[in-house]
């Protein structure tokens, strides 16, 4: 009988093993092995970062760590998930702190295409000017952005009045309130 180690697994079997785990638990656990089939099965498949599946101490430490250590990870991520949590405000202040003002570049998630942030409205001051517009530069990859709003507020057209003052534009920007108008704004207005 021969002997089976973990790395002779077919393909197939590693990619159902990584459909287990976040894409920040599968860089975590797989990124640093060194084993260059490992290594071109991680980057085969795309990768997205969703702050609500990172506990706050394992966003701290990420932050804090090498910046190549964390450069291989963030250059594999192509979609952002934020919400409304101390873990994304933290990873907010982070990234507004890494554009490269001269150049106007996002040196932290170089190839993000897709950003979707949660709960928008809880962000009208610090989203479109520190992150939006530095991310679609000519110089970023960002194509998608969807923002989703609970309810349609003040901030909501905040942020709509930021983006056109900014000239944020990318391919596909979507802009979605869950729950419609509140009543009292919309009785003031047939009144």
């Amino acid at each position: 009988m021969s002997k089976c180690t973990f790395e002779s697994l077919p393909n197939e079997l590693w990619f159902i093993i990584f459909s287990y785990l976040s894409s920040f638990d599968l860089c975590q656990a797989f990124l640093y092995i060194n084993n260059t089939r490992i290594q071109s099965l991680l980057t085969s498949i795309h990768h997205s970062l969703n702050i609500n599946f990172i506990h706050y101490d394992q966003l701290h430490l990420w932050l804090n760590s090498d910046q190549n250590h964390r450069n291989r990870f963030t250059n594999m991520i192509d979609t952002i998930v934020l919400n409304y949590s101390c873990g994304c405000q933290t990873l907010l202040e982070y990234w507004e702190k890494t554009f490269n003002e001269t150049e106007q570049s996002n040196v932290l998630f170089a190839s993000v295409k897709r950003l979707v942030v949660l709960q928008a409205e809880h962000r009208p001051y610090s989203l479109v000017q520190p992150i939006l517009a530095p991310l679609v530069s000519s110089s970023n990859t960002l194509q998608y952005l969807h923002l989703i709003f609970t309810k349609r507020t003040y901030d909501y057209f905040k942020i709509l009045s930021d983006l056109i003052d900014y000239r944020v534009s990318v391919h596909t920007m979507i802009l979605e309130v869950e729950q419609g108008m509140l009543l009292k704004l919309l009785s003031k207005s047939i009144t």
